[in-house]
């Protein structure tokens, strides 16, 4: 089953790699290159974001990898003939999840390395930035498999527009704290909001805590417990429906 799920997902992982060449390009951390070279003579790592870069790399290769993994089958009738067999179906999409989580691992690990020699030559950051982009892995997989139940189709695009209006939303409580000011809107309302929305607040509390040189293991506990939220709430609602 694994080789087969593999040879289907072989066309979107090379998206993915294509996705990678375009976040290598756009990202700015890459090639600050005089930078880099100012803080290296320093012995200081060289600046930027690189572990926010890679957990949206994650984040779209989960999107990408995952896009209508179970809404497809129901819609186009693919189920009858995985299920004709002896199947369960919560095992199967489970087993394609998972395999969708690993490669998007293989995939960030190997940019952060990668990236990193054709940008400079060399390693500066370690294998610990992958905490963030596992757990964004972990969040909008979630995300992508409870659209992918709950919908007969859409279910990355769901993902993508919960994204971009997350990161708006971020954008838009920063202007005022950067300026000194109150957002307008009631505390508890402005909590409730981010509570809803993926924890890209947690995963900036992350960063800053990594940078300081200690572990915010409360953010990593809530985003973590996000993503698992909404593979528990897909499988519930996979499980609940009716085969074929």
């Amino acid at each position: 089953m694994i080789p087969l799920i593999l040879w289907q997902l072989r066309w979107r992982l090379l998206v993915v790699l294509v996705i990678c060449c375009g976040f290598y390009v756009a990202d700015p951390n890459l090639h600050a290159h005089d930078a880099a070279s100012a803080l290296e003579a320093a012995g200081t790592p060289p600046p930027g974001e690189i572990a926010l870069g890679i957990a949206n790399l994650a984040a779209a290769s989960m999107l990408v990898l995952l896009a209508g993994f179970v809404s497809t089958d129901r819609r186009r009738g693919y189920y009858r003939i995985y299920f004709s067999h002896p199947t369960r179906p919560l095992a199967y999409y489970a087993l394609r999840w998972l395999l969708a989580y690993g490669l998007t691992m293989v995939v960030s690990a190997g940019f952060l390395v990668v990236a990193q020699l054709a940008a400079w030559g060399e390693l500066r950051v370690g294998m610990g930035a992958m905490v963030q982009p596992a757990l964004f892995a972990l969040v909008y997989g979630g995300l992508v498999a409870f659209a992918s139940v709950a919908f007969p189709r859409g279910d990355s695009l769901i993902a993508l527009g919960t994204w971009f209006v997350t990161a708006f939303w971020v954008e838009f409580l920063g202007f005022f704290f950067d300026a000194g000011l109150q957002p307008p809107m009631a505390i508890a309302a402005r909590q409730a909001v981010t509570f809803v929305l993926p924890p890209h607040t947690a995963l900036g509390d992350i960063t800053a805590a990594a940078q300081a040189g200690y572990t915010a293991w409360g953010a990593i506990g809530f985003a973590s417990g996000y993503g698992v939220f909404w593979l528990a709430a897909a499988a519930l609602l996979l499980w609940s429906r009716e085969w074929p």
